[in-house]
């Protein structure tokens, strides 16, 4: 018995040696190991047009270890313990975790046998589009009623052969105009009279008088087209029966195959719920797209509020930088920093340019408040902004003196300009979008200097040799 458990042990740490060895760590980033097939999965989506050559792997390690150190420090600062993040990873994985927990093949399955009902229904002809003028006939009507609309009914058709439309007849004999728009039609839906007619014309040709239980007609066969395919119509059929609740059917099937799998003592709701907890284990591309939700989540929040967030608001960090930077930003052509006043009278466009004039861009909107908001409404409007040539009709016409103008807003029918001419940027806001994306670059990097020296960081090279490349 002693030998027997022995070498069982030994099967089984022979197994385990060999699960390791499929999916070795590749790297280590503070204490957290990053396995071969996580790497992998991260570089193949992320680099596909780069192919899976050494150097491109390479290269792409110092970007992968600089978005991890940034996971650790969102750990540090215990950014996956708030209530916000575990909620959208939670619903991340509820929602994942649903493709594994339904019978998707059972789906299949029947949204295939639909399309296979409906396509033999329809037929090898298809569907067809056509058009008619109709000229109706009671059952019970007498010859002279049928002369009539048979005399009517050539007189249109004359009058097509001379090349007018069916639009256009259809006024002239006052028929009804749903009758000659264009409609679908399949096999069995219409007059077996109709029908013959229709399905032998060609698309684009109209028919000579013919008669149906209703009457008179003219019909044209505007086109044709197939069924289609399955795939054609796969996704509608899937939906329609989502509607109808088929995915409750199809995990409750997918519980009761997993109930089996699971020795049979479990009910099915039981089984899904063990499934659930497994599904990291049983599939590798589950668990890395798992990571890449924790990872994500956590990167986005970190990056917001030590970068993205930081540098938008740090206006002393802003305009200290562009000083620092002033050569690398330049205008291609003069650009006007002001504003573009809307009135509502010529005496308070008056007033408001004397006013706006006489103090500096930053203190527009607080004389705006101060002067031109009475009873709760603005008796003047302005856009600020800093405008080239092209970016606003009104600079254009009173600036740089081309074009019409702009659009009035209602009730501002009195509109000029005030500001100045900018041959170059005097402060960043005349930059801002260009100095605020550069500032952004260049605190990440100064953070990233710090996370590498504040984390510890490891590459296995004799492993980074074979991802890619372990077939």
């Amino acid at each position: 018995m002693r030998r027997i458990l022995s070498t069982t042990v030994l099967v089984l740490a022979s197994m385990c040696i060999i699960a390791q060895d499929a999916d070795p760590v590749l790297m280590h980033i503070n204490g957290k190991a990053v396995k071969r097939s996580e790497f992998e999965y991260a570089f193949n989506k992320n680099n596909s047009a780069l192919g899976s050559n050494s150097k491109a792997v390479e290269d792409y390690v110092p970007m992968f270890i600089d978005f991890k150190l940034k996971v650790a420090e969102a750990e540090a600062l215990k950014l996956d313990t708030l209530a916000s993040f575990k909620k959208e990873l939670a619903d991340n994985r509820a929602q994942l975790a649903e493709g594994y927990l339904v019978d998707t093949d059972y789906i299949e399955r029947e949204a295939y046998s639909i399309y296979a009902k409906d396509s033999a229904t329809i037929g090898a002809d298809g569907f067809l589009s056509v058009k008619h003028i109709v000229f109706p006939l009671r059952q019970d009507a007498n010859a002279t009623q049928i002369s009539e609309a048979l005399a009517k009914a050539d007189s249109a058709y004359v009058m097509l052969c001379e090349g007018k439309d069916f639009a256009e007849v259809g006024k002239y004999f006052h028929v009804s105009p749903n009758a000659y728009r264009p409609f679908d039609i399949i096999r069995g839906q219409v007059y077996r009279e109709f029908e013959d007619v229709v399905y032998s014309l060609p698309d684009g040709g109209f028919s000579k008088p013919f008669r149906s239980p209703i009457g008179y007609h003219i019909a044209m066969r505007v086109s044709s087209r197939p069924f289609g395919s399955y795939s054609t119509y796969r996704e509608n059929i899937i939906k329609m029966l989502e509607q109808r609740g088929i995915r409750r059917t199809a995990r409750l099937i997918k519980g009761q195959e997993l109930a089996r799998e699971f020795g049979g003592n479990i009910t099915a709701e039981q089984a899904l719920a063990r499934e659930d907890s497994l599904l990291e284990q049983k599939y590798p591309e589950f668990a890395n797209l798992m990571q890449e939700y924790y990872d994500g989540l956590l990167f986005f929040e970190v990056c917001n509020r030590m970068v993205w967030n930081k540098a938008a608001a740090d206006e002393k960090g802003l305009e200290k930088f562009f000083k620092k930077n002033k050569k690398a930003y330049k205008f291609e052509t003069e650009r006007f920093r002001g504003a573009v006043i809307h009135a509502k009278t010529a005496e308070d466009l008056a007033k408001a340019k004397e006013l706006l004039s006489a103090v500096s861009y930053e203190e527009y909107k607080n004389v705006l408040e101060r002067n031109f908001f009475v009873d709760s409404l603005y008796t003047v409007r302005l856009e600020v902004g800093v405008f080239e040539v092209g970016s606003n009709g009104w600079v254009d016409k009173f600036v740089y003196k081309q074009g019409e103008g702009g659009k009035n807003k209602r009730g501002f029918d009195y509109v000029d300009v005030v500001g100045v001419l900018l041959d170059k940027p005097e402060t960043y806001k005349d930059v801002k979008g260009n100095v605020v994306n550069d500032y952004q670059n260049y605190l990440e990097k100064q953070w990233v200097k710090k996370l590498r020296k504040k984390f510890d960081y490891k590459v296995d090279k004799e492993v980074l040799k074979t991802v890619n490349n372990h077939d």
